[in-house]
């Protein structure tokens, strides 16, 4: 009797450590997830040491996936940024991190006097060489508008072809027409400004502009109302100094003698003159 009942005990307490064993290894599946629970269904009776080798596998996989997510949100260190002294330098700059960025407008022009005196060719006319002096004062409402005064006076030195009609062909010259002065005013629209660069080293300011307006332009005979256009770019220096270049066109009727000789007659001209000078700019620039 006495056998038995120990018997029964100890059949109880190996019946207790394998139901232990059993909700331990249940447990470590159901901890690994789903791709463990497969795995040890998978391979059910094929060895507890083998089954934890799986669980070893899935829980390094595991930690490798999430040291991998860390490394994808955890920002890489930054270099410290490098100073650019040269415009070749710009292209090792790393994108999105160290920006190169284009200012305002570095000449300010709101509210500010413009003051050019430049030299003049005129590209068009077969007849004579016209070289003039041009002098233009304007005033800028804003950076944009501004109202310009022109000034510009000719000298007109005959063309060999100009001779040769009249000293071996006898052909009348006095039919055409030379343009003395131009006066008049004219709207500066400048809406576009940038910057380039000259010889890769240095960074020029530059705005470009468009005027029109009216004049009076004095021939030989009177003066003639007449039209003016024009664009051109100033490169600035400093904030009170650019340099201007211009293409200007006149355009106007002239009255000059009659082909025939017998009286007067009226015809359409065009100028078309290049110019090349400087600007100043004043008062000085207390707002940029």
């Amino acid at each position: 009797m006495r056998i038995r009942l120990g018997t029964s005990i100890i059949s109880f307490l190996v019946a207790s450590l394998l139901m232990t064993s059993s909700v331990s290894a249940f447990a470590q599946d159901d901890f690994s997830g789903d791709e463990g629970a497969s795995v040890g269904e998978g391979q059910g009776g094929s060895g507890d040491s083998e089954g934890a080798g799986e669980v070893e596998a899935l829980y390094d996989r595991y930690d490798q996936e999430k040291s991998k997510k860390r490394e994808a949100v955890t920002p890489k260190s930054k270099e410290p940024a490098k100073e650019v002294t040269t415009l070749s330098e710009l292209a090792n700059l790393a994108p999105f991190s160290d920006v190169a960025v284009i200012q305002r407008r570095f000449l300010p022009r709101t509210g500010r006097f413009e003051l050019t005196g430049s030299a003049m060719t005129s590209v068009n006319n077969p007849f004579f060489n016209n070289l003039g002096l041009g002098l233009r004062a304007a005033y800028h409402l804003i950076e944009k508008h501004g109202i310009e005064f022109q000034y510009m006076i000719f000298s007109n030195t005959r063309r060999s072809v100009t001779n040769n009609l009249e000293e071996k062909r006898d052909v009348q010259t006095t039919n055409l027409v030379t343009a003395k002065n131009y006066m008049g005013a004219a709207y500066k629209w400048t809406p576009v400004y940038g910057k380039i660069t000259f010889l890769n080293r240095h960074i020029v300011p530059f705005d470009l502009y468009f005027t029109g307006g009216m004049g009076l332009t004095q021939t030989q005979k009177k003066g003639e109302p007449t039209f003016h256009f024009g664009t051109g770019q100033a490169f600035a220096v400093s904030k009170k100094v650019a340099i201007r270049w211009d293409i200007v066109w006149n355009f106007f009727q002239a009255e000059v003698d009659s082909v025939t000789g017998a009286g007067t007659t009226k015809t359409s001209h065009n100028d078309l003159f290049i110019t090349l000078g400087a600007s100043f700019f004043f008062p000085e620039a207390t707002y940029r």
